[in-house]
């Protein structure tokens, strides 16, 4: 056998960054292997449950025996690659199908779909199999859930032979490349391909490959790419120092200026603006929702966010403040949520939310599902404010480091409030947390994880009043 093996999940990663998949398997030791996160977790999980519905849904048909699950193929060469289906043909040809959690077939990066199948077939090829059609299935977007999971509607059997095959010149060509590489014993470790990637797609060894790059620099500029960060890096141009506020966009300049200055940038009437088209009471809201693939509720669909919690913080213009929390308690279409909303928001005042796109998305959706509350969660929409806004071009501190996310903006401007230590501390956990409550049949472990919900919600909205109350106090102190 080689020295180096390349499987499919290598394959894809050196397609990302081909230097970061040689150092995690030239030099184990320094690669930053990182946590296996809640959500990749989840996704794991996912793939599987996707599977069993169609091995549930293949056991039926006719020709079942000609399926077998989790074939390996393995190639002198080095190639190893784990057929997630596969059906022998009369004719004594393989068809390829790889099984995904998706609601559509993904062709681009940091996952192309039709790669990972172009990689199984070269893999099956080589190992001395035919591969005359290859299929990704993949979830119905469409399908409804009513009663028991049909499986013949949940999955979706996409033909994609004539793609793949028109992949397979140009993936042996990146197989080799890959061989190639992992075949080298040293390699220039001085950079990696994704200087030249916004900070969202850097490989985790990018810190390792560009220790150079200093703690905010033009990766701290948000949705820069392209041909002007190309050039950027081209001229060895990293710091925001070395920037000119003339060459980056108006959401980028005041990156570089609260860099520049050492200090937060402030533009007072900026914030005057979003604070001048507010009407109190201010009801600040937050959702928290679950996404599965497999639909667990009837009357939702794979991969469709199901509210199931919101924490209501109420800002009086006296000063005083309310708070007003709903849980669900088993898995429900959110009709009681909407309910116990519409009885804590009263008819005037503004909502105020932390990127209201995706609370306004909620709303859109519970307004189709509940005709009859349409009206109430449109006119939530309509009084819908975002705070998060602020810190684009209002209040800018270069320790957000370029983001705008509450859990980068709290620890700056009201240090006292944290999510550091709490049991449960982001999105992602609050998913898992929910359905680990309605599945948990121990009375204490369930109020444990219950009252871990309502803190956590709780602290988003309480975040949102201090936060508010910060940027207030700005214009007030001016």
């Amino acid at each position: 056998m080689p020295d180096e093996m390349l499987s499919k999940t290598d394959f894809i990663q050196y397609l990302n960054c081909p230097k970061s998949l040689w150092l995690k398997q030239h030099k184990p030791d320094v690669y930053p292997q990182g946590e296996f996160s809640d959500f990749a977790q989840k996704l794991a999980a996912e793939g599987y449950q996707v599977e069993e519905y169609v091995r549930q849904l293949v056991k039926d048909w006719p020709d079942a025996e000609s399926y077998s699950f989790q074939g390996v193929f393995e190639t002198g060469e080095g190639l190893h690659a784990r057929a997630d289906m596969l059906r022998e043909n009369e004719d004594g040809t393989i068809d390829l199908f790889e099984i995904k959690s998706s609601t559509s077939v993904k062709d681009g990066k940091p996952h192309n779909q039709l790669k990972d199948a172009a990689f199984q077939t070269i893999a099956a090829t080589r190992a001395g199999r035919d591969v005359r059609n290859i299929f990704i299935v993949h979830l119905n977007k469409d399908y409804v859930r009513d009663g028991e999971i049909d499986p013949g509607g949940l999955l979706t059997f996409a033909d994609e032979t004539i793609r793949v095959k028109g992949l397979l010149d140009e993936t042996e060509r990146e197989i080799a490349e890959a061989l190639s590489l992992l075949n080298e014993a040293a390699i220039d470790e001085s950079s990696c391909t994704c200087l030249n990637l916004s900070r969202l797609h850097h490989c985790d060894s990018f810190g390792y490959f560009n220790p150079g790059i200093p703690e905010y620099s033009i990766y701290s500029l948000p949705r820069l790419s392209g041909r002007k960060l190309e050039n950027f890096v081209a001229e060895g141009r990293f710091g925001l120092d070395q920037i000119e506020l003339d060459e980056v966009s108006r959401l980028q300049q005041p990156i570089v200026r609260a860099h520049n200055i050492e200090n937060p940038y402030v533009d007072l009437a900026d914030i005057e603006n979003f604070i001048g088209v507010l009407a109190y009471p201010l009801y600040f809201l937050d959702y928290e929702t679950y996404l599965s693939a497999i639909p667990i509720v009837d009357g939702t669909g794979p991969q469709q966010q199901l509210s199931f919690q919101f924490s209501l913080h109420v800002l009086h213009e006296d000063g005083r403040v309310d708070h007003v929390e709903y849980l669900a308690d088993r898995p429900e279409l959110p009709r009681p949520l909407v309910e116990a909303l519409e009885g804590a928001v009263g008819a005037n005042g503004s909502v105020v939310t932390w990127n209201k796109t995706f609370e306004n998305a909620r709303n859109n959706e519970m307004g189709q599902a509940f005709p009859d509350k349409k009206d109430f969660l449109l006119g939530l929409i309509d009084r819908t404010v975002d705070l998060m806004d602020v810190f684009k071009t209002g209040y800018v501190d270069i320790r957000f480091n370029g983001s705008t996310s509450i859990k980068k903006v709290l620890p700056v401007v009201v240090p006292e409030l944290s999510y550091e230590g709490m049991e449960i501390g982001d999105g992602t956990a609050a998913m898992d947390g929910w359905k680990k409550m309605i599945k948990e049949a121990d009375p204490e472990k369930q109020a444990r994880l219950r009252r871990a919900l309502l803190e956590y919600c709780k602290l988003d909205t309480l975040a949102m009043v201090r936060i508010f109350q910060f940027v207030e106090g700005l214009v007030r102190a001016s």
